[in-house]
């Protein structure tokens, strides 16, 4: 067992009475970090077609002003992870909050789309930083697995709960001020959340991180990087730039993992314990993420895009007919431990991936204009069930992983989160555009998410084991 993460033994005493006494306090404080980050990622959709307007963005950058925020968070997680296990975490939560702030601060004046892109692409740098060490801590203030399971609940509510409330607040400002206060606003919440991590959150590290591996870092970088331009390159049909970005994110992948077993059994510490995917649990719930948020997330934009441009909604209006998403991942988050204990992660899992894609297909193959009740009730349950299969998913990737291996599990499960939805994004995006209509295309879209989805419940019957997939925990 790793004594910095598992016991008190080695800590200072004013640190030991701190994890005993406030791990409620650590859970607010990391939720709350978690939630400006969560924030981020949806907040653009409902103001994206202002942000068009005012700043002249054709269709293919405004994609990149969304989705470089995942793209270039995704690879640098790993390494952020691994590193906060071994330097600090709270040290690397509040630097990144840091980061954020004044990255948010240049995103609220930019004024082209290629400074916005930039500013965008530093705030996930920051956010880089406090991802995984909300995790982390997490795991480390919560060493008993059922108060766990309570916590990472709570934990997903609240990235869930501001990831579907980011449309809504960005309707809301944009109506009563310009779009740079949705960047704008960040700066003192960062700062109520810093001052929260110095007065509440102890330090803590592995004795056994990662490697920091400057080598592995430059793959993975490449990795993400290529497939991001790949999969950006959809929207205008550029077909060679969509195979050779998918050639190069295969061939730097298969290096980058490579890279990884050679140094295993040079005995140096990898990067990545590749070891951790051949855990059928964790490989699985990787994969639950990272298809659920691939249709969810990149089905938020569509919504969005479909109420302002199809329906001719006002920002705000279009807000409001999400509020029912937004409140049905709430509920979804506090009902998840009843329904992970009553039928099992295996079952819990599968099943609401099947009933989310049924509920799309209900949005999908409903006539149009598509009643707004309709509308309504298939996205919230939608919401509700992929919120189920969230928490249960990163419930077992943090269950799988060894106390010295959190920080990395960690980064894996953000890794997935932000790839699953900037991917879903771009190919969403991409079939949306490309339709006669941006009515067609929203039913495209939805189809689509609506496959996905079914497609993943059903993988999680064949892949997860009922056994493991129940009583899966941590490995000391």
């Amino acid at each position: 067992m790793d004594e910095h993460d598992a016991s008190p033994k080695g800590r200072a005493p004013a640190e030991r009475r701190a994890l005993r006494a406030h791990p409620a306090l650590v859970l607010a404080t990391v939720c709350g970090a978690l939630a400006l980050v969560s924030i981020d990622v949806t907040i653009l959709h409902v103001v994206a077609p202002t942000i068009a307007r005012d700043l002249g963005a054709t269709d293919t950058e405004l994609l990149w002003i969304i989705d470089i925020f995942p793209f270039v968070i995704s690879p640098l997680l790993l390494s952020a992870g691994v590193t906060s296990d071994r330097y600090g975490r709270r040290a690397f939560l509040v630097g990144g909050l840091v980061v954020f702030a004044l990255a948010s601060a240049a995103a609220a004046f930019a004024s082209s789309p290629q400074l916005l892109i930039a500013a965008r692409a530093a705030m996930a740098v920051g956010a880089a930083g406090v991802l995984p060490s909300t995790m982390s801590l997490l795991r480390v203030a919560y060493p008993d697995r059922d108060k766990r399971v309570r916590a990472v609940a709570i934990w997903s509510m609240s990235s869930a709960a501001a990831a579907a409330a980011g449309p809504v607040i960005g309707g809301f400002v944009v109506e009563h001020s310009t779009w740079g206060a949705v960047f704008l606003i960040n700066v003192p919440l960062c700062a109520l959340v810093i001052i929260a991590a110095a007065a509440f959150v102890p330090e803590s590290r592995s004795t056994r991180p990662g490697s920091t591996d400057l080598v592995s870092q430059g793959l993975a970088i490449g990795a993400v990087l290529a497939a991001a331009v790949a999969i950006n390159s959809l929207a205008e049909h550029h077909v060679d730039l969509v195979l050779g970005g998918l050639v190069v994110a295969a061939g730097l992948g298969t290096l980058f993992v490579r890279r990884q077993r050679a140094m295993v059994r040079e005995r140096r510490t990898p990067m990545l314990d590749v070891a951790l995917f051949r855990n059928r649990a964790f490989s699985s719930a990787l994969i639950a993420v990272a298809l659920a948020m691939f249709a969810i997330v990149g089905l938020e934009l569509q919504f969005a895009r479909y109420l302002q441009l199809g329906r001719g909604f006002e920002p705000l209006d279009a807000a409001i007919a999400l509020i029912p998403l937004a409140l049905a991942t709430l509920v979804g988050a506090l009902l998840s431990p009843w329904f992970l204990r009553r039928l099992g992660h295996r079952a819990a899992i599968s099943s609401a991936l099947i009933v989310a894609g049924a509920a799309l297909a209900a949005v999908a193959f409903a006539p149009d204009p598509v009643h707004l009740a309709v509308f309504a009730v298939a996205t919230g349950l939608a919401g509700l069930t992929i919120e189920i299969a969230a928490v249960g998913a990163n419930d077992l990737i943090v269950s799988s992983a060894g106390l010295h291996e959190v920080g990395g599990a960690a980064a894996l499960e953000e890794i997935s989160y932000d790839l699953g939805g900037g991917f879903g994004t771009a190919v969403l995006g991409a079939i949306a555009v490309s339709a006669a209509s941006v009515t067609e295309g929203f039913h495209a879209a939805v189809i689509a998410s609506a496959v996905i989805l079914a497609v993943a419940g059903v993988a999680m019957i064949l892949t997860l084991r009922p056994a493991r997939a129940a009583a899966a925990g941590p490995r000391h």
